[in-house]
């Protein structure tokens, strides 16, 4: 079972590897989200993932919780209702995809090999 997963995910990330970059009309990510990455070496993480709209593109940066190291996004692709991005960490460039799930949660994973889920933070 756990050889199908990664092998799921292995031809995801090669379908999304085709770089297409964020449509102007979605807005779907646009925001702040409360992620948590599940499995990682030093345990699960938290962090938090800020989307926005500059000059009609998508960015943003993700933020650790834990050391408040901001990471703005190198990258940013969009393809229906995934988004995969890169962003350059301590241990090297890191990617990061992100799944519609609906109004206010996201899946997804980081590397291929950690999963991830999200919600949209809410604005006080």
């Amino acid at each position: 079972m756990k050889k199908l997963s990664v092998l799921f995910s292995f031809v995801l990330l090669l379908f999304l590897a085709n770089g297409v970059h964020a449509q102007q009309s979605d807005t779907y990510f646009v925001g702040k989200w409360d992620i948590l990455i599940k499995g990682l070496p030093q345990g699960d993480t938290e962090a938090l993932v800020k989307f926005e709209l500059k000059d009609g593109k998508l960015t943003g940066s993700i933020t650790g919780k834990a050391d408040q190291k901001d990471m703005p996004f190198t990258d940013v692709a969009l393809k229906d209702s995934v988004v995969v991005v890169k962003f350059d960490h301590s241990s090297g460039e890191v990617e990061m995809s992100l799944l519609k799930k609906d109004a206010d949660n996201i899946s997804g994973q980081v590397n291929g090999q950690f999963n991830l889920t999200g919600v949209r933070k809410k604005e006080d």
